[in-house]
């Protein structure tokens, strides 16, 4: 192991981010989630450790729970001349008991490389489904709109009960806090909201694309699920990214999730054979 005397691990703090940029930015084995904001912005959340060779920084790992019973790996680096395992196994054991000291439930990873789910088995994650990845061309709806409830754009004041409907249709470790979701709608293309009388119950948040658009958030309350609103929700989409000349929509979503394949792939959408499997481990 390169891991010896001179190697030290240390929780990271605010004037550690151009080392954490410089590892991101020119290192070969870096994971950096797909998240909202960049691996540096979670830079004073803990826990975020750093490996250190005499002064030099070889690696990071970031996994700072969000909500609060929920972390997902954030980034892990490590320098091209030391074995990233070495880096791993100091980092890791500091973080898990880090986690399990602040009651953190439940510690997932969404693997872009192979490398970086063979270092989380090696932990004891487990691989519990995959997350695929579908598009669609630019087209018509098959049909036309139809929708059982009003569709509109999304403004400020309703930005709580869109966090609302957020949070009470997704399960660990989907959900996302009130904060990561304003992130989210300061990135966004096009919000939508689905409303019954005066009450959102559901909505959909769309980010630009090089191409075109990502639908990113889909979500509606549970006691709607099942009502055609999250149809209704992307039908809308659709037609309006067909309106901005877009070339294409992508979205992701879990491939053990039938009734969302299902509805994505009635309206035109098709898989594109990308999938990334997502690894958890139970701290309790």
């Amino acid at each position: 192991m390169f891991v010896g005397r001179r190697t030290s691990a240390r929780p990271a703090n605010l004037t550690d981010r151009n080392a954490v940029i410089a590892l991101v930015r020119f290192e070969t084995y870096v994971h950096a989630h797909l998240d909202w904001k960049p691996p540096e912005d979670w830079l004073g959340t803990q826990p975020y450790w750093l490996a250190e060779c005499g002064r030099r920084v070889i690696g990071a790992l970031a996994c700072p729970p969000d909500p609060p019973d929920t972390a997902w790996l954030r980034l892990f680096a490590a320098v091209d001349d030391v074995p990233r395992g070495d880096v791993w196994q100091l980092l890791w054991p500091k973080v898990q008991i880090a986690l399990v000291n602040a009651g953190v439930r439940l510690a997932a990873a969404l693997s872009l490389d192979a490398w970086l789910g063979e270092l989380c088995q090696a932990a004891g994650f487990v691989e519990a489904h995959g997350v695929v990845v579908l598009g669609r061309p630019r087209g018509a709806l098959r049909g036309g709109l139809t929708s059982p409830v009003a569709i509109r754009a999304a403004g400020p004041a309703d930005f709580g009960a869109v966090a609302a409907a957020d949070l009470a249709a997704f399960a660990p470790p989907w959900q996302m806090s009130a904060a990561v979701l304003a992130d989210a709608i300061h990135r966004a293309d096009v919000i939508t909201v689905a409303e019954a009388g005066s009450q959102i119950i559901g909505y959909q948040l769309t980010t630009p694309t090089q191409f075109g658009a990502h639908l990113a958030r889909l979500a509606v309350l549970p006691a709607w699920q099942g009502h055609g609103i999250g149809t209704a929700l992307v039908q809308h989409l659709v037609d309006y990214a067909n309106r901005r000349g877009y070339r294409e929509l992508t979205v992701n979503t879990q491939d053990s999730n039938a009734a969302s394949l299902a509805l994505y792939q009635r309206l035109g959408f098709t898989l594109t054979g990308a999938r990334y499997p997502v690894y958890q481990l139970s701290l309790v």
